[in-house]
């Protein structure tokens, strides 16, 4: 017998609670339209209104679950976290509160803009000066008012400063964005309207090499052998492995503004 469940949206009112589905007993969640059926295995049932749950934790080894009930919860907003016989979590599922565009999609969209590039090249520019400060703030006895004038003006602003980047280092740095990139569907260039290229994981490679010497400083000069450079590498990004999600969240965050303005 299939149970009919409503298509619209259903929302925890006020007072909605936890729901706490454990013991050692064996218990088989249903629903109704409105409601969470609990049935135990002596036939017992409990019935629990959506609109006063506001999130379920529940026994993974002796509580089934139905389709159309996690659905239903999914639809009333309500959150459901499974425990192992030791309370570790072992899993969670949260409905989809919105819906936005992809980090792929955006960034195809603002490129193609008569405003993308230039707007891409702001970003780049910010992105560049924050690692900046982070340098001189952790650099405060060594770096001269003239020598930030002269590294902020040839690096973020004309972009004429020479990176530094070893060739071995610089190979794995380009795999390493370009693995995450495609993590998020994206390719290693964007197009601009008049079909210029945005070389994105040129510069995201170099974003990592400069958050990079912010931790390591002359070390990767010192290393010797391939060996010794790609642990180095793998250690730095093993540590820091939010720094280029972090980049692609603000470059997200940015293409989605100029979209909407």
């Amino acid at each position: 017998m299939k149970t009919a469940v409503s298509t619209r949206a259903i929302k925890p009112g006020p007072g909605a609670r936890c729901l706490y589905l454990g013991s050692r007993e064996h218990k088989r969640v249903s629903c109704t339209a409105e409601a969470l059926v609990v049935t135990n295995a002596s036939a017992q049932t409990l019935r629990y209104p959506v609109a006063r749950v506001a999130r379920v934790v529940s026994s993974a080894d002796v509580v089934d679950w139905s389709g159309p009930a996690l659905a239903l919860c999914m639809r009333a907003g309500i959150g459901i976290t499974w425990l192992d016989s030791r309370g570790q979590a072992v899993g969670s599922i949260y409905p989809q509160t919105r819906s936005t565009a992809s980090l792929a999609t955006v960034l195809e969209l603002w490129s193609e803009r008569e405003d993308g590039p230039e707007r891409y090249q702001n970003w780049l520019k910010r992105c560049r000066m924050d690692i900046l400060v982070r340098w001189r703030e952790s650099q405060l006895d060594s770096v001269s008012p003239q020598q930030w004038e002269s590294t902020k003006r040839e690096w973020v602003y004309n972009q004429t400063f020479a990176v530094h980047l070893p060739t071995t280092l610089r190979s794995l740095c380009l795999a390493y964005v370009a693995s995450q990139l495609a993590s998020y569907g994206l390719t290693p260039q964007l197009w601009g309207p008049r079909i210029e290229n945005i070389d994105l994981d040129e510069d995201l490679c170099e974003l990592l090499w400069a958050e990079m010497n912010l931790a390591t400083g002359a070390l990767a000069d010192n290393a010797a052998g391939a060996a010794a450079v790609t642990a180095l590498f793998e250690r730095w990004t093993a540590r820091n492995a939010s720094a280029l999600t972090v980049h692609l969240a603000c470059l997200h965050r940015t293409a989605l503004k100029a979209m909407h303005q």
